[in-house]
């Protein structure tokens, strides 16, 4: 009866230890191809995260909405991605774990397309 006592007692604690405020955040992995790129994340306009240079993992809270992503780099089109948010609002983690059900989409890979006048070099321009 004592080792029940005892058990009641301290799992509770132990279980609460389990507790973590990165549940109510997801991890974003973007990337560039080729790399080098600045992204900036936006959630319903307003920024959310900043991943300079690409490669890198953007942490961002979790929530319904999806999130923009828009990259720039010197000599390439601006390119943009959307990483889908999934999942429920209300669920036995929220209930439970304090955290949010949602998730979003990751890995994000994003091929930039070189500007038109980037391939050319002086010596390629026609002379008048």
């Amino acid at each position: 009866m004592r080792r029940l006592l005892i058990f009641t007692l301290v799992c509770p604690l132990a279980l609460a230890g389990c507790y973590a405020e990165h549940w109510k955040e997801d991890e974003i992995l973007v990337t560039t191809m080729p790399p080098g790129a600045q992204c900036t994340l936006t959630r319903n306009g307003d920024k959310v995260a900043t991943v300079a240079p690409t490669p890198g993992i953007a942490v961002v809270s979790r929530g319904p909405d999806d999130i923009a992503i828009d990259c720039r780099r010197a000599g390439y089109a601006e390119a943009k991605a959307v990483s889908h948010a999934h999942g429920k609002a209300f669920d036995m983690d929220t209930i439970t774990e304090g955290r949010s059900g949602y998730g979003y989409d990751s890995p994000i890979n994003i091929t930039l397309v070189p500007n038109a006048s980037a391939g050319q070099s002086a010596s390629a321009v026609p002379r008048r």
